[in-house]
C-alpha cells in the first residue's frame, strides 16, 4: 500500500512539473510577446477542463502507440523494422500525457496573473540598475509565486486522482491507488482494502485542498491605487527567444496537438459503423439527458451559494471559500462506491445527484467571478428598487450573471458528458452514455472505433463550452477533481 501510494505521488508530481515546465514558459509568450494564433494557444485552456481523459488516452494510443500514427511514420521515413518509440506504456508515458493534458491550465492561469502583474516595483528595479535577469528572480517570480501555486496543485489533484489514463498506460506490476480502489470495490469487493485506500487518498487531496485554498488568495495581484505601467504585449527582443519559443512550439505541436489530429484519421474507417449503432444513439440520448440535469441543478446549486456569500457578506471568509473545494478532494470511485453501499444499486438519478455534487463548483467559480463584477451601485439599486431579496435576484441578478450562468452550463454539461468513471463504478442497468461506450470500445481492443465515438464525444464536449468560454481568454477558473 505504501509503495503505491507512493507511486501514484510520484506520478502526480512528475505530471504537474511537466505541465509547468510548459505552461509557464508558454504564460510568458502568450502575456509578453505578440505571435500569430495566440489567441487559439490561450483558448487550449478548455481542453482540460472540458475533455475527458479517457479521450487523451485514446489520441496518444492512436499517436504515440506501437502501431500509431509516428510510430508508422517513422519507420517508412527511416525503414526500421520495430517500432522506435515506445515509451507510452511507462512511467513517463503517463507523466507526459497528463502533464501536457494539463499544460493549458497552467498557461491560462499565469497568463491571467502575468498580464495584471504591475510593473511599478520592476521599473523602479531596472532604473536602479538591476538587470532583466535579476528583476525577473527577485520580483517577477515573487509577485507571480501565488498564481503559481494556484495553477500547479489542481493539475496535481487531477493527476492524484486520475483513473483512466494510470489504468491504461500503467507498467506491468505497478498501478495508482485510484486502480486499485477501483479494483478492491468492483473485482475483489476488498471492503477493508477499499476503505484504508479511500482514507489514504482522500486525507492526501484534503491535506492539498487546504493548501489551494491558502495559496490562491495570493494569486489576486494587488496593488496600492491603480498602476497605468503595465506591460503591453511587443515583439520577440533577441534571436534566442525565437528559438526557444519555436522549439517551445514545435513540443507542444508534437505531444498536445498532433495526436488530437491523429485520432480523426484513425476513426475514418469505422466512423460509419459507429455512429449507425444502436448502442451509439442510446449512449448518446442518454449523455444528454443526464449533462442536461447536471448542468442544470449544478448552474442553481452554485448560483444559490454565490448569492448566500455575497448576501451574507463572507466573499473574504476562507471557510466559505474552501467548502465548494472540498469536492477536489474527493474520488470519483470513492463517492460512487459509498453510495452503492448505502443504495445497494446504481440509477439515472443517483448519477445526477453524484455529479451534481462533484461538478457543482464548476458552476459556483465561474458564476463567482460575475457576481463579484457586480457594483456596488447596482447592489444600492437593487436594494431601493426591489421589494425583497427575491424580487432583486430575479430582477438584477439573474440579467447581470446571463453570461456566467450560460457558461457555467456549458462547462458542467461538458464534464457530465465526459465522465465515465461514475456510470462504471456504478453499474447502473440497461444504462450507457457516451464516455462509458468509447471505454468499452477500447477496453476491447477496438480502438478504431473508439477513437472515432471518442472524436464525437470531444467535439460534443468542446461545444458545450466553445460559445461561452473558446472565444474568452480573459479568466480561467478551476473546477473539481475528475478522474
Amino acid at each position: 500500500m505504501i509503495k503505491t501510494a507512493l507511486y501514484t505521488l510520484e506520478i502526480a508530481l512528475g505530471s504537474t512539473i511537466i505541465a509547468l515546465l510548459i505552461g509557464f514558459p508558454t504564460a510568458f509568450f502568450t502575456s509578453k510577446r505578440k505571435f500569430p494564433l495566440k489567441k487559439l494557444l490561450l483558448s487550449t485552456k478548455v481542453i482540460p477542463l472540458c475533455v475527458p481523459s479517457l479521450i487523451i488516452a485514446l489520441v496518444y494510443v492512436c499517436f504515440f502507440g506501437i502501431n500509431g500514427t509516428l510510430n508508422n511514420f517513422l519507420q517508412k521515413l527511416f525503414n526500421l523494422k520495430n517500432p522506435p518509440v515506445k515509451f507510452l506504456y511507462t512511467t513517463a508515458g503517463i507523466m507526459i500525457a497528463q502533464g501536457f493534458y494539463n499544460f493549458p491550465l497552467i498557461t491560462g492561469i499565469i497568463h491571467d496573473a502575468w498580464c495584471n502583474l504591475p510593473s511599478t516595483q520592476g521599473n523602479a528595479a531596472r532604473l536602479l540598475g538591476a538587470s532583466e535577469k535579476r528583476v525577473f528572480f527577485t520580483i517577477t517570480l515573487k509577485q507571480l509565486s501565488g498564481a503559481i501555486g494556484a495553477a500547479c496543485i489542481p493539475v496535481f489533484l487531477f493527476s492524484f486522482f486520475s483513473f483512466m489514463i494510470a489504468m491504461l498506460f500503467s507498467p506491468s506490476g505497478k498501478s495508482t491507488l485510484e486502480v486499485d480502489l477501483y479494483y478492491a470495490v468492483r473485482s475483489t469487493l476488498d471492503i477493508k482494502k477499499g476503505t484504508l485506500i479511500a482514507i489514504i487518498e482522500t486525507t492526501i487531496a484534503l491535506i492539498t485542498v487546504f493548501i489551494y485554498s491558502h495559496v490562491s488568495k495570493k494569486s489576486q495581484t494587488t496593488s496600492d491605487g491603480i498602476d497605468f505601467s503595465h506591460q503591453s504585449a511587443t515583439k520577440f527582443k533577441s534571436k534566442s527567444e525565437v528559438i526557444i519559443f519555436l522549439s517551445l512550439i514545435f513540443i507542444i505541436l508534437l505531444f498536445f496537438f498532433f495526436p488530437f489530429f491523429s485520432i480523426i484519421s484513425s476513426s475514418v474507417k469505422e466512423f460509419t459503423k459507429v455512429i449507425f449503432s444502436k448502442s451509439f444513439f442510446t449512449a448518446i440520448k442518454n449523455s444528454i439527458f443526464v449533462g442536461f440535469f447536471t448542468a442544470t441543478f449544478s448552474t442553481i446549486l452554485g448560483f444559490s451559494y454565490s448569492l448566500v456569500i455575497k448576501f451574507l457578506k463572507k466573499q473574504g471568509s476562507s471557510i466559505a471559500q474552501t467548502i465548494p473545494l472540498i469536492p477536489m478532494a474527493i474520488s470519483s470511485i470513492v463517492i460512487g462506491w459509498i453510495s452503492n453501499l448505502i443504495f445497494k444499486r446504481g440509477s439515472v438519478l443517483m448519477l445526477v445527484i453524484l455529479q451534481c455534487m462533484l461538478f457543482w463548483p464548476i458552476a459556483y467559480r465561474q458564476i463567482q467571478n460575475g457576481i463579484n463584477m457586480i457594483t456596488k451601485d447596482t447592489d444600492n439599486a437593487a436594494k431601493l428598487l426591489s421589494k425583497n431579496k427575491f424580487d432583486s435576484i430575479i430582477r438584477i441578478y439573474l440579467p447581470s450573471c446571463k453570461k456566467v450562468l450560460k457558461t457555467s452550463f456549458g462547462f458542467c454539461f461538458a464534464a457530465s458528458l465526459g465522465d465515465a468513471t461514475l456510470p462504471l463504478v456504478l453499474s447502473i442497468p440497461r444504462f450507457n452514455s457516451l464516455a462509458l461506450y468509447t471505454y468499452q470500445l477500447a477496453s476491447a481492443y477496438r480502438f478504431d472505433q473508439a477513437c472515432a465515438c471518442g472524436l464525437i464525444l470531444t467535439v460534443f464536449c468542446i461545444f458545450a463550452s466553445f460559445d461561452f468560454s473558446f472565444l474568452h481568454t480573459k479568466k480561467i477558473t478551476v473546477p473539481t477533481s475528475k478522474s
